[in-house]
This record gives C-alpha cells, structure tokens and sequence, in this order.
C-alpha cells in the first residue's frame, strides 16, 4: 500500500531562526505594524526591510512563520512563493492558536520546487494552528503534517487544514498527515473545505490520515480526477509503531481512530493508467473513493462518491496471523450515495486474501447506490450488519469473493430494497421509501457533474 517517505525538507529551506514574538526584537521597527499580531506577507515585500506590517509586508511566508507566537496571524497576499515550511516553534495555544492563511479574495499560490523530495508547505510537531485558503501546486506532495518522536509524550492537538486547493501533484499525495508519534496521539485534526485534484499519486493517495490519529475530522472535501485513492484513512502501517516494552503490543496507538468523513464529494478516482498497478498486461481497477484501511470506530456520512472504481472500502491490508490487531471494527457507514463506480463495485468489505484481516461488528445503512457495475462486494468479514440501504441499477447486488472460506464471510444482510431502474424507488437520488437508503441528497452541481460523466447526458 503505502511506502512511507520521510522528508528532511527543512534542508531546503532558508528561514531564519524563530524569534520571540509577532512584535519581533531584531533590530527592525516591527512596531511599525499597527494590526497588532497580524503578520503580511506580499510578493512586493521584502525579508530585509519589512516589518510585517500591510504598509512594509515580507516577501515569503517562509521567513513570517519564523516570527509567530501564540495569536499571531500571517496573511498572504497575492502572488506566488515558494515553498514553506512550519515547525513546533510556530505553535499556538488553544486560548490562542496560530493562523496562517490567504488573504480574503487573494490568490496566495505556493509552488514547489522540482525534486524527489519536494513539499508545498510542510507542518512537523506544530499544533494550535490553521492553515487556509492556499493553493498549493506541484512536487511530489501538496501539504504534508508529520509528528515525530522528538515531541515526546506531549499530545499535539488542534490542527485544521481549510479550504486549500492542492493539483499537479507527480509522485506521493496531495494533502497527507503522518502522526509517528507513538508516545502520544494528534488529536482534533481537521480537513475541511479542500479540493484536490489532477494529482498523479503511483501506489499512495490523494488525501490520507495515518498512524497515531485519536479524533479527526474529514469534511466538504472535493476530491476528483487522481489516479489513485480520493480518502484513505489508515492503521497499522508501521507509522507509529513503537518498541517500548511496557506495551502489550507495538501497534497499539499504531491506527487512525474515533472520527468522521462526511459531507465529500469525491469522483473520477481510477487507477486506470496508473503503473503502480498494471499487472499481466492490465491495469487493475482499483482505486477506493472513500477507503478506510485498518482504521477504527469512524464514522461515514454524507457522501457523494461517483466514477471511482470502487465507492467505499472497509478493510485492512495485514494478516491477524501477524498481528492480533490487524483488524477493523466500528466503521459505520450510512447516508452515502454511491453512483457509476465500475471498476468493481459501490461498496465492499472485508479483507481481499484469504490470509488478510477482518472487517467485524460494521454498519452499512441507509445508503443509495445507483448503476454500479456490483452494488456491494463481500470479503473477509464477520458480524457486520448491512441493512434498509437501496441498491438500484443492472449490476449484481451482492458478490462474494470465491477466494474466501463460506464461513469467513458470515454477515447480516436485512431490510435491503432493490430495483433494476430505480422506479417507485428513487427519484433522482431522493429515497422514495420510507426508512431506506440515504437521507442524504448530493448537491444538484454535483449530480450534473456525474450525469455529464456517466450517463452522458
């Protein structure tokens, strides 16, 4: 699946050195900025004579994120930069976090620099803080969190990453989290409002949470037309695995965990050109709008998901004959509308080896899915319940995997209604059926988008 890089992207950068606070004490008239804590950045500025006030702004964000404190706020203006970076010095507190964002109805792009290892604007061990409004284009990633083990047992809290459109990716991902940390969790992490899109991910993903994440929130994305998974959320990749051995177990705090994904719209998600997965002379259709690997007790709603080649996916890629913990349980998955996924299927659960982990004690209700290729693909799984979701369309309803034993596959399907053309059923997306299938309506923007793509109208 993944193959995580570790970036020294501080190496490329050429900030100086943080100081005290937003007022600064290095010899320029820093006063001079009336606003206080606000902090601008233009590409008219200038690092040497600027002061950071709207009047004698600087002229990277690079060098203004080395002179935040608690309640600062940078405002990027206009133009395009450089990449960035931001380090734990730049944290704010709950009482007074760190903002760094586009100015309002300003353009503020970041470009990365051509490399194997390059970032747009890369966040280590910061908390308290928001990024928003970016465009963040090329490199091999767009936005990239990471919390190492040089925070010690210090949770990192509080971290929002808002309304940033991140394209032209060539390499990894477009907005990725990596908590490897062990010792202790990110929580209150936040995706909201961004889009992603023409990113060119190879065997990694458009947007991902992974390793030691205890609440977080992934919301009123768009994420379309990449070649590989819209929104994963992961565990059990080694991310925060530890060797201290007073634990039970070194993946305990090694998964992503207690969060929502609602209110996406993730479409035109395929890994078909995609040469991470061609295999005996083909691509292998594959690529997840909204995949939960290895992740645990999160909920899924709300989501418009169309043109991937598969819809949702709850699994995990590792065997429980490595690991006890290599499986998945508390995913709810409900009020979904999954449209014109034909790689394989709308929906499917449950681990694809024979030898891979199970998916257990899930819920999959009160979703609409309309013309997929399979509605729902059944896998290594026990004790989920499927119910009163509305499976509309040609396609077979319900595959199970020929590779897995009867008995590994032994699940509660109840209350499920189904028809070939959706008449009497549905109108559109809207559930004409009382207590089935989604409560959910997509946008109508967005359902002219996938009538465009699918049914060609």
């Amino acid at each position: 699946m993944l193959k995580r890089l570790f970036i020294s992207i501080f190496a490329i950068m050429t900030a100086a050195v943080m100081l005290a606070a937003c007022s600064g004490t290095d010899g320029k008239n820093d006063s001079a900025n009336d606003e206080g804590r606000r902090i601008h950045v233009a590409a008219n500025g200038s690092d040497e004579t600027g002061d950071g006030s709207e009047d004698k702004p600087y002229a990277t964000p690079a060098f203004a994120v080395t002179k935040v404190s608690p309640g600062c706020e940078v405002v990027v203006h206009e133009g395009a930069y450089g990449q960035f970076a931001i380090d734990e010095k730049a944290s704010g507190t709950a009482a007074d976090p760190v903002v760094i964002r586009a100015a309002e109805g300003e353009k503020a792009v970041i470009e990365s620099a051509p490399g194997e290892e390059s970032v747009g604007i890369y966040l280590v061990n910061v908390d308290n803080i928001t990024l928003d409004g970016f465009e963040v284009r090329g490199g091999t990633h767009g936005i990239y969190y990471e919390s190492t083990q040089d925070r010690g047992e210090q949770v990192l809290e509080n971290i929002t990453i808002s309304n940033c459109v991140v394209h032209g990716i060539r390499g990894i991902h477009g907005i990725c989290v990596y908590a490897g940390n062990d010792l202790a969790p990110v929580k209150n992490l936040a995706m909201s409002g961004c889009e992603v899109y023409d990113c060119e991910c190879y065997d990694s993903e458009s947007a991902v949470f992974n390793g030691n994440i205890d609440g977080f929130l992934i919301n009123d994305n768009v994420i379309h037309d990449n070649n590989n998974i819209g929104i994963d959320m992961i565990g059990f990749e080694g991310t925060a695995m530890h060797n201290n051995p007073g634990s039970d177990n070194a993946y305990d705090n090694d998964f992503v965990r207690n969060g929502e994904c609602c209110g996406n719209v993730v479409y035109n998600i395929s890994s078909d050109g995609n040469e991470a997965y061609f295999e005996d002379g083909e691509y292998q259709l594959c690529a997840d709008g909204i995949y939960v690997d290895g992740g645990q007790d999160i909920k899924i709603h709300g989501n418009f998901v169309f043109n991937c080649d598969i819809g949702i996916e709850v699994a995990t890629e590792h065997s429980p004959d490595d690991n006890e913990l290599f499986r998945v349980s508390g995913i709810e998955v409900y009020d979904n509308v999954v449209a014109g996924c034909m790689g394989w299927c709308g929906m499917c659960f449950g681990g694809y080896d024979a030898a891979l982990g199970f998916t257990e004690n899930c819920s999959f209700h009160n979703n609409t899915f309309v013309d997929n290729d399979t509605t729902i693909g059944v896998q290594r799984s026990r004790n989920n319940k499927i119910f009163d979701n509305i499976f509309s369309g040609e396609g077979e309803e319900i595959e199970y995997n020929e590779d897995m034993a009867k008995e590994d596959m032994d699940n509660e399907f109840d209350g499920n209604v189904s028809t070939q053309d959706g008449e009497g059923v549905l109108d559109g997306f809207r559930s004409l059926v009382e207590g089935k299938g989604s409560a959910f309506v997509p946008d109508e923007k967005y359902v002219e988008i996938y009538r465009e793509i699918c049914l060609q109208e």
